[in-house]
């Protein structure tokens, strides 16, 4: 176990700047559409560029797995950042998709590179607060995303933001290379198979991607229609909903930041399931009401259980698999957690043209918490977790 926590927060780091430039450019997405004259198909083309970072990352934890290097970090922030310098000089959706596409590459390394390394130094008693800051650390640099980068494209142009997230991840590159350096890293502990298939990984991962991937789709289907509903439906203006959002986000950065004191105390499984059956009710709650003071407390709840359930299902991985298929393990995560997302959504998306409202893409999405923690059970009673495991 390393006992220097620089690198924890290093890496964490890269994960804020990782995060932060892709909601950044979400953000910005309003103002593009008018400079750009972009229509609302190339809009969600550019939102399909999401599944290059599924199929790359699968191949970077592949890599990651067979000649892991600590500069692999450095190369995904180095990308995102000349990715976000290209977007500088574009002016149509031919340039801007290309530079979309070159983000989402460099977006890939993070997750599977950055979380297996985690769980190679930080093993043991400390894993689940490790887990817990970086994913805390992640979520922060989505909130200040979240609630700067509009503001920012309107007082001083749309470029603004892309030059301060260029930087960010041109600083993460300086910072990574200088607290690793002459840093050893810690070589994953062999078994008996050096070389692992996707299948067998797989098969530990076993029915848990069903609520990796439901988790995904909970927090795309919250981002993207939560505001929408407020704004379309209710009358919400979208500063309000959208701040509404961020403290959804900003809630469930703090108890990111107790995973490993939570997890000690009550068990990963228990946070698990908790957070699945609090996820379904908020779902439905988000359906029924609009009043800001019901929905601000669905979301304070919503927001607390939701985000522990993301370093939960880090740990009930890493518990499940071996050092030397980290890499593929995070890489499979994450390929189910973000394209599930991504069908989830767009299957929302029809549902919602299709009745007229976007509300009620929380049904769908409380149907998947359900059925997660119906999975949850199985797991737990095939492999008899205890409440600790």
């Amino acid at each position: 176990m390393s006992s220097d926590k620089k690198l924890l927060w290093v890496i964490s780091y890269h994960h804020a700047c990782n995060d932060g430039t892709l909601m950044a450019l979400i953000a910005q997405m309003p103002i593009l559409v008018k400079v750009m004259n972009l229509s609302y198909s190339e809009v969600g083309l550019l939102g399909f560029g999401l599944v290059i970072t599924v199929v790359v990352q699968l191949m970077v934890g592949r890599m990651a797995d067979k000649m892991f290097s600590k500069y692999m970090l450095e190369i995904g922030a180095a990308l995102m950042g000349a990715s976000f310098f290209m977007i500088l000089f574009v002016s149509d959706f031919a340039g801007l998709f290309v530079a979309v596409i070159a983000a989402r590459i460099g977006a890939s390394f993070y997750h599977p590179v950055g979380i297996s390394w985690i769980t190679r130094e930080y093993s043991g008693s400390y894993l689940d607060t490790a887990l817990g800051i970086q994913s805390g650390i992640g979520n922060l640099g989505v909130i200040i995303a979240l609630g700067s980068s509009g503001f920012l494209g309107e007082a001083f142009g749309w470029r603004m933001p892309c030059v301060l997230w260029a930087g960010m991840n041109l600083l993460a590159v300086a910072l990574g290379l200088a607290i690793t350096r002459g840093f050893e890293v810690s070589a994953p502990r062999r078994t008996a198979k050096a070389v692992r298939s996707f299948r067998s990984t797989m098969l530990k991962m076993g029915i848990l991607v069903g609520p990796i991937a439901t988790g995904g789709a909970m927090y795309q289907v919250t981002s993207y229609y939560g505001p929408l509903n407020l704004t379309a439906m209710h009358g919400w203006t979208a500063g309000n909903a959208d701040l509404m959002f961020a403290l959804w986000i900003g809630i469930g950065t703090v108890t990111s930041y107790y995973f490993g004191a939570l997890s000690a105390k009550f068990g990963k499984m228990t946070i698990l399931k908790v957070g699945y059956l609090v996820s379904f009710g908020a779902m439905l709650g988000l359906f029924f009401t609009s009043s800001w003071i019901l929905v601000a407390g669905i979301l304070f709840v919503f927001g607390a259980l939701l985000f522990l359930t993301y370093p939960a299902l880090f740990a009930m991985i890493t518990a499940a698999t071996d050092e030397d298929e980290r890499g593929t393990a995070f890489g499979i995560l994450f390929g189910f957690q973000l394209g599930g997302g991504a069908i989830v959504v767009y299957i929302c998306g029809v549902i919602a043209d299709i009745v007229g409202s976007p509300a009620y893409s929380f049904i769908v999405a409380s149907i998947l918490s359900l059925i997660s923690l119906f999975a949850l059970l199985q797991w737990e009673r095939g492999r008899g977790v205890s409440a600790a495991g």
